[in-house]
Order: C-alpha cells, then structure tokens, then sequence
C-alpha cells in the first residue's frame, strides 16, 4: 500500500479554490454591474482565505514528505496484521468514547442556552418554534458528524499501511497526519500511557483555537511490543522540542 501524504489534497483543493474566486472576480470586474457586485466580494474572500490555506497546507505537504523522507525523523515503526488492527479497534473505541462525552456536554449546553432563550426572549410562539427547530437541526448536524467521524478514521486507517512516522512536530499514524505546531495551535504536555495488556502508546495533547474557542485534541501514537524504549526516548524528544511537560503513566 502506498503512503498517503494527506496534505497534498487539501493543497490542490485550496488551490482550485483559489482559481474559482479569480474568476469570480473577473467576472464581476468584467459585468460592471450592480447585480454582480457579490461576486467581487465573493471573489475576494475567497482568494484571501484559501491564499492562507494553501501556504499551510504546502508547509504540511512538506513536512510529512520529509518525514517519509527520514529528514527529522524521530521514529519510524510498523506493525504485524493482527496488531495493526488491534491498534485501529482500540482507537475507534476511544474516538467513540470521546465524542460521546463531547456530546453530552454540547447537550447539555444547548438545552440549556435554548431553554434560556425559550422562556426570557421570545413573547411570539412562531419565532419561538423557529428558534427551536434551528436548534434541534444544528444540534443534529453535530451528532451525525461526531458520531460519523471515528467510523471514517476507523475506515481510513484500516485500508492504510500500519506504519507509524514521528517527527518532533508532527505524526502520520497509520494514515491519519495530525501536527501540533501550527497557527493557533498550543502543546500542553506529552504523556507515554500503558494500557491494562502493557502496550504502550504516546499522547501528544494540544489546543487548536477555534471560532468557537480552544479544542483539546490528542494525537494518540501506538508503540509496537519492543519498542518501549525508544517510545520513551521519543516522546521525551517531542517534549523537549515543543518546551512542555514529559509525564510516564
């Protein structure tokens, strides 16, 4: 199977993108009309945002292309079958555990903030019931999202080549690339964690600063039987590269 480097895709879109908006704006230079003035403004936001994007997701593209590379490699570790998939199994249960928790929180929050809302700012019940339906619908484009995002990851990473690359900023884990050191992206700590069999595995913890506020994610990197030491060799090094806290659970 080949390595997938994740970020060349979101290069191209942002790139096609890009193109999309020029001629967007073209076309409503070209009009001169009032009508096609939207498409200017369009136009313009979309050059601007995805200019940004394609630059980030080029840095990525490079990044994980020198780390299949071995440039500022860390760790390179491949797993056996059965392994491969015990490791994916586990992770889709914790992504499953994960996003039920998140869940019930977001739950809560809604019932609550539309509840409030509900009672104190509506004296007209059709504005009311509208104001509920577009809760409920949002509320529901997020449950089919969390509840379809670990069966994707689970999918993905099954068809992908149980291979593992570690960088100090950076890791492809069996064909999902996540990075810690981006724009509004803070580490918090890296944790190696020994489950109940022995297997070890590194946590890399860190924010993302999102529209609605900070995200906690964690990049979890499964270590093959063996290879313990050099995992707590690695994870020190991550540690040491992005300035936080090295803790052994």
């Amino acid at each position: 199977m080949q390595l997938k480097n994740n970020a060349k895709k979101w290069t191209y879109i942002s790139l096609i993108i890009i193109v999309i908006g020029i001629v967007m704006l073209i076309m409503g230079i070209v009009n001169d009309d009032y009508n096609y003035t939207w498409m200017i403004f369009v136009g313009i936001i979309l050059i601007l945002t995805f200019v940004i994007c394609f630059f980030m997701f080029v840095g990525q593209a490079k990044r994980l292309n020198d780390m299949f590379n071995n440039v500022g490699l860390l760790a390179h570790w491949s797993f056996e079958s059965y392994d491969h998939m015990a490791e994916v199994e586990k992770e889709f249960k914790e992504r499953k555990s994960m996003n039920k928790t998140m869940l019930i929180i977001i739950t809560v929050f809604f019932v609550l903030i539309g509840g409030f809302f509900l009672i104190f700012k509506f004296d007209d019940a059709d504005e009311a019931g509208f104001f509920a339906i577009m809760m409920i619908a949002v509320l529901a484009i997020i449950y089919i999202a969390a509840l379809a995002a670990p069966r994707a990851r689970y999918n993905n990473m099954k068809k992908s080549p149980p291979e593992i690359y570690v960088g100090p900023y950076s890791a492809w884990v069996m064909g999902e690339y996540q990075q810690w050191k981006a724009p509004m992206t803070r580490m918090t700590d890296v944790v190696l964690t020994h489950d109940d069999n022995g297997r070890a595995s590194i946590a890399v913890n860190y924010f993302i600063l999102q529209r609605y506020g900070p995200q906690m994610h964690t990049c979890r990197i499964p270590v093959p039987a063996g290879s313990e030491l050099q995992a707590e060799d690695v994870a020190s090094k991550i540690a040491t590269a992005n300035r936080v806290e090295f803790k052994i659970a």
